[in-house]
């Protein structure tokens, strides 16, 4: 897949870093990322992608890769008038952390060349992404699908049951979210929880660490999607998590995340 073209849309760390990944990787790359969540880019998120999409000939990508964090309604929009504008040959790779595959794949009209992957921000530290089929993805999808991710980002596509939020995704968002219910219970402070689960547990991160890491929105749509899926309470977004989400707040504002200016809504690469 050597200079694919290949054309990123999403708002936040993950469209980022894969637009960054595949580019360095010498795909061609042409990416639309908000800085952060759609729902507060130009007030109108969905308005402000089909008038970037105006601006590209969609259908001259061989893929497009969408990473949004946002809700379900809009998603469905988005990924129709991406769908809409893609040549029939070209393979739609979305972000499966809102929605499962099936679910994103049935917004479409050819829901057999739809893939669905994900994994849990930095994607510097990660040696592998997960993929999955939906119900209707075709062998010949799924396969390229495989190539994408392996060949575009370097890294192992381990194939994993579909399901909103995948794995390693959902299992993250669910320690996030126990540890936005302590900090709202007021059993330890911010700093002192994630201290305790970083040196406790070895993860990379404190939890509340890396809900700034992946996105406060990204986490309460993995949560919601689940939830959605599952109808289950134990999934369902803490108060704390939905109001920063809204907010576009982070847990440590004053920590500024490397590189944010790097990658600026309508970077091309």
């Amino acid at each position: 897949m050597t200079n694919s073209r290949v054309l990123v849309l999403g708002d936040g760390i993950i469209a980022r870093e894969m637009a960054r990944e595949l580019a360095d990787s010498g795909q061609l790359v042409t990416s639309f990322v908000a800085d952060g969540p759609l729902f507060v880019w130009k007030g109108d998120g969905l308005h402000a992608v089909r008038e970037l999409m105006q601006t590209v000939e969609v259908r001259t990508f061989d893929a497009v890769v969408l990473a949004f964090a946002s809700e379900r309604e809009t998603m469905r929009e988005i990924v129709r008038e991406v769908e809409r504008r893609m040549a029939s040959d070209a393979l739609l790779l979305i972000a499966a952390l809102g929605q499962s595959v099936t679910e994103a794949a049935s917004w479409c009209a050819a829901p057999e060349r739809v893939a669905g992957y994900g994994y849990v921000p930095p994607l510097a530290g990660v040696t592998c992404v997960e993929a999955a089929s939906g119900l209707l993805t075709s062998a010949e999808t799924a396969e390229r699908a495989s190539q994408f991710l392996q060949q575009g980002l370097g890294r192992e596509a381990v194939w994993v049951k579909d399901s909103a939020g995948l794995v390693m995704p959902r299992v993250v968002a669910m320690v996030i979210n126990e540890a936005a219910y302590a900090l709202m219970e007021g059993i330890a402070g911010a700093e002192d929880l994630d201290t305790a689960m970083r040196l406790g547990t070895n993860y990379p991160f404190g939890p509340l660490e890396w809900a700034d890491q992946i996105g406060v929105e990204q986490v309460v749509a993995i949560l919601q999607g689940v939830f959605d899926e599952q109808g289950d309470d134990r999934y369902r977004p803490a108060p704390l998590l939905q109001r920063k989400a809204r907010a576009g707040q982070r847990f440590y504002p004053e920590r500024e995340e490397a590189g944010d200016d790097a990658d600026a809504r309508g970077g091309h690469y």
